[in-house]
């Protein structure tokens, strides 16, 4: 009889505990960016996805030298891939808004996001390269 009302506490605990969010990633999840070796990655705020699914994004060229981006792969939650094939020059050192980048369509309010990106360039006088970044965060 003791057992039984220990392992009842224990389950109307975990049960408290799921109701305020405790085990949802969402309520953990920061927002990071990570990879975009040569490019350089986005600062803090300077990507966001809404819940109707615009994915905002601020790109950076960090290279020595111009570059002419041809696409940009985005893939949601290891899930929904979306291209945008905008051909796009940028000076060195510059940044370039894009808002919306892509689409993903109707996102929950306030759920835990992963952004893989890989965006395809050329720089000046050079071969196409790749370049590969994540980011992730909450959904506005």
């Amino acid at each position: 009889m003791t057992y039984g009302w220990a392992i009842l506490i224990v389950i109307i605990v975990a049960a408290a505990l799921i109701a305020l969010g405790v085990f949802n990633p969402a309520t953990w999840t920061g927002s990071t960016a990570t990879g975009f070796t040569d490019l350089g990655a986005p600062s803090q705020g300077q990507w966001s996805l809404d819940s109707s699914g615009n994915f905002n994004i601020v790109l950076k060229n960090n290279l020595a030298s111009q570059i002419k981006i041809w696409s940009i792969s985005a893939t949601l939650n290891d899930d929904t891939t979306v291209t945008n094939s905008t051909r796009v020059t940028m000076s060195t050192s510059s940044s370039l808004t894009a808002e919306p980048l892509v689409n993903f369509g109707s996102q929950a309010s306030g759920s835990a996001y992963s952004v893989d990106l890989t965006i395809t360039y050329t720089p000046a006088g050079g071969f196409n390269q790749t370049e590969t970044g994540t980011v992730t965060g909450k959904v506005a």
